[in-house]
């Protein structure tokens, strides 16, 4: 593995334990202020004209949202190839879809009673699945995208508006009331650490495997070097 790949992992490891210390912390209610500050900051009267839009992107982070997503990836894989990258990202997002809702059932975190919900959710609270699957849907097409053929400006303005996206549906899950700051934290870790272990996975095959070989057999003959004596 290289060192790119070691670092990767490293992350991806270090997300992990943040996302099982946040659970921690979330069954021993060391985290009820930080929450509390940060919820009543986002609903405070000054900032409610200017989140309401909120109501309506918080569904980019919908089951609905996120299925076409899945199908959108698949078809850039195809597109940009390698095909079976998009198959890979799409089943992903599917498994993250599954694995959200496992974790949720074992923390078993109630819904927040800090303010009156603008909507109603059902079902536990910690990790936020908008938030989770959000993150890995876009994170996983943004991998894509940053291998695609697309120039350099084109790849880095689309990159940067799927983040964008991820960060308002975490957002917009505070404040509708549905969430704790901490739920949205836990789902954007877990859904980057998802993103991480994909991007390794599926890290870009050679465009000239040849010379791919030649470096993996340093000791093998190449045309560049100059003959002996």
């Amino acid at each position: 593995m290289s060192s790119a790949g070691w670092r990767m992992m490293g992350l991806a490891g270090v997300g992990g334990v943040v996302v099982v210390l946040l659970a921690v912390a979330i069954s021993a209610d060391i985290t009820d202020g930080f929450d509390r500050s940060i919820t009543d900051a986002v609903r405070s009267e000054q900032l409610a004209g200017l989140l309401s839009p909120l109501r309506w992107i918080t569904e980019l982070g919908s089951t609905g949202a996120v299925t076409v997503v899945a199908g959108l990836t698949l078809l850039v894989g195809v597109l940009i190839g390698p095909w079976i990258h998009g198959l890979a990202g799409a089943i992903t997002i599917g498994l993250a879809s599954v694995g959200v809702e496992l974790v949720k059932a074992f923390v078993a975190r109630a819904r927040p009673e800090v303010l009156e919900p603008i909507v109603v959710e059902h079902g536990f609270s910690y990790p936020s699945g908008h938030a989770t699957l959000s993150m890995v849907a876009y994170g996983v097409l943004a991998v894509l995208v940053t291998r695609s053929r697309l120039g350099r400006g084109a790849r880095i303005a689309i990159v940067a508006a799927l983040g964008v996206v991820v960060a308002l549906v975490g957002i917009s899950r505070i404040w509708l009331g549905v969430h704790y700051p901490t739920d949205v934290i836990g789902g954007w870790t877990a859904g980057a650490v998802v993103v991480l272990l994909f991007s390794h996975l599926t890290r870009e095959v050679s465009r000239e495997p040849a010379a791919a070989a030649v470096d993996a057999d340093r000791e093998g003959p190449r045309s560049d070097r100059s003959a002996p004596g």
